[in-house]
């Protein structure tokens, strides 16, 4: 019998899956019970609204987020190749990218419609993007870290948003190599 947190665990990844793929207002809960092979009624024992599993999804998006700048923070030792280990990111996913646009900035563009708390969280996973790299930009000495961070973000939202419009991975990747040529001159 799976363990209580594996069922948790499991609802979270089909959450976060089908958010993705579908949006989340689109997402039922219903199928978010089928895709975690998960009965509709258990939901409620581990998540009692929708928009709290959707705030559970939101949360595991920013502690992947820290989880990856906490490593490149350690293990690389130039902000610039920090800030190229994003763009390699987000390069390696540009299949899914290209299929279904960004994760977070989907989210955010949605969400944003409303006025609710679950827009404030989700806008929150885009400034911890942007704040962990003016932070890279202000290790390099840049008076204008503010801006550069903002706009560095920006043009991976860009080119990730063009891409899923053109549905096209190959585009991703050739914007990568425009994106850190540019870094190498900021």
């Amino acid at each position: 019998m799976p363990r209580v947190s594996d069922k948790r665990e499991r609802l979270l990844a089909a959450a976060r899956t089908l958010i993705h793929r579908q949006g989340f207002r689109p997402t039922t809960l219903a199928d978010i019970a089928k895709t975690s092979g998960i009965p509709l009624g258990n939901i409620y024992y581990y998540f009692k609204t929708k928009d709290d599993l959707g705030a559970a999804v939101i949360e595991g998006r920013t502690a992947e987020f820290r989880d990856l700048f906490d490593e490149w923070d350690r293990t690389l030792p130039d902000p610039r190749r920090r800030l190229a280990a994003f763009i390699d990111f987000v390069e390696a996913h540009r299949e899914e990218l290209a299929r279904h646009g960004c994760p977070v900035g989907s989210l955010c563009q949605e969400l944003d419609k409303e006025t609710a708390p679950l827009a404030k969280k989700a806008d929150g996973v885009l400034q911890q993007q942007v704040d962990w790299a003016i932070g890279q930009f202000r290790t390099l000495g840049r008076g204008d870290a503010e801006g550069l961070g903002a706009y560095f973000v920006a043009m991976l939202q860009g080119i990730t948003l063009v891409a899923h419009a053109r549905r096209d991975p190959e585009m991703l990747k050739r914007q990568a190599v425009r994106l850190r040529a540019w870094l190498e001159q900021a």
